[in-house]
């Protein structure tokens, strides 16, 4: 279900509704809309699904030659981050509206991923509060998120309130949950209690927001592999989120549906999301064989053809699943980054702007967007 749909959801339930406010207490009816809203949000999978892309940084380059191939292939969302710091202050919030303006005129929809200040170790924002403590955290969260969401109420649906925070947490050896992580217990610590002061205050901040301005933008919480318990920690902890965003990166041969949990017996993952009543975006997807150090990144490349297998694999799985609500599946990424160590230099669907890979034509196909019969037959001759 897209954006859009979704509006149309919550316009229908509002309408359905009317009818009775007449009859009830005006505190009675109130509650009515806000259950109503919240079924049409959390209700069943969804019928169709957009597809998008890690687009690229706009500090790095002009998106518009982007957004040119994405509308043509049929992608029509981009995941794009945002750091709230003191450094970036009069820099984010011009580049968002100028990169607004374009990916409108291709009608593209961005969502932007926040960074804050605590990612790289500041507590105090810059010394805006020198307490450091758990109070000064959250309002960080709450302030910078305010005063830069205000500016965007109407034209950004949808905030991600940071990037993969779950893979901080550390086990008793010392460890990243991979193959745990699945209870709130276990990410009870000093660094997640942090982590959650900060993401408190940005939750409350989109709140008041809301609430000020009669508006209904939501809050999307990450994790990743089976550290789904920290939903359920940052939610016990006062953090609301509204969709899930899940990574997913997977070898060959893997099915989600017996997905892979460590000692613990296989789960299916989505109905384990689906559990948690609320809409999904997979807003990063890629094959895993691309963290191998022999991962050769050319078409011929054992592994490279593995990995197409793979990718092919992990969007049936989601296109055809029916338990939870996913409304979307981007792919990280748009394009290479060669300045980078491996493996983070060769995520790209394209080596650089005029030179794509076969992984762009495979989600091309299953966004419905042009491809031309040599770019078939480059499917074709992979086994897709």
């Amino acid at each position: 279900m897209t954006t859009s749909a979704m509006r149309r959801s919550d316009r229908k339930a509002r309408r359905r509704l009317s009818l009775l406010r007449g009859a009830l207490p005006q505190y009675a009816a109130g509650m009515l809309i806000v259950l109503a809203a919240t079924a049409e949000f959390a209700s069943g999978p969804c019928l169709a699904l957009e597809w998008g892309v890690n687009g690229g940084s706009p500090k790095r380059m002009d998106l518009a030659p982007v957004f040119q191939i994405m509308k043509e292939r049929g992608l029509t969302r981009d995941r794009i981050g945002v750091n709230l710091t003191k450094d970036t202050e009069g820099i984010e919030a011009p580049m968002l509206r100028h990169v607004l303006a374009e990916a409108k005129s291709y009608n593209i929809t961005l969502y932007p991923l926040f960074g804050f200040p605590f990612r790289w170790g500041d507590r105090t924002d810059a010394g805006n509060y020198p307490a450091g403590d758990r109070d000064a955290l959250y309002k960080q969260g709450f302030n910078r998120t305010y005063s830069f969401v205000d500016q965007f109420k109407h034209d950004i649906t949808t905030w991600e309130l940071e990037n993969e925070i779950n893979l901080t947490a550390r086990g008793p050896d010392d460890k990243k949950l991979y193959g745990s992580g699945a209870t709130a217990q276990e990410f009870e610590s000093p660094i997640m209690e942090d982590w959650a002061a900060v993401l408190h205050g940005a939750s409350d901040a989109i709140d008041k927001i809301n609430k000020d301005n009669g508006l209904q933008m939501h809050k999307e919480l990450n994790t990743t592999s089976t550290m789904l318990g920290f939903l359920d920690f940052m939610a016990s902890r006062g953090v609301n989120f509204d969709k899930i965003s899940y990574h997913y990166y997977e070898v060959l041969g893997q099915n989600p549906h017996r997905n892979w949990n460590g000692r613990n017996p296989p789960f299916d993952l989505f109905k384990k999301l689906a559990s948690y009543g609320r809409h999904i975006d997979f807003n990063e997807v890629n094959c895993a064989e691309i963290y191998k150090p022999n991962y050769g990144n050319k078409p011929g490349d054992p592994l490279t053809e593995q990995c197409l297998k793979s990718i092919n694999n992990t969007l049936t799985y989601i296109r055809d699943q029916k338990d939870a609500a996913i409304d979307s599946v981007s792919i990280y990424e748009m394009l290479d980054e060669p300045d980078k160590a491996p493996p983070e230099n060769r995520f790209g669907l394209m080596y650089d702007i005029k030179r794509a890979k076969i992984e762009l034509y495979l989600l091309s196909r299953f966004a419905g967007g042009a491809l031309s019969p040599d770019e078939e037959g480059a499917l074709a001759s992979s086994g897709l």
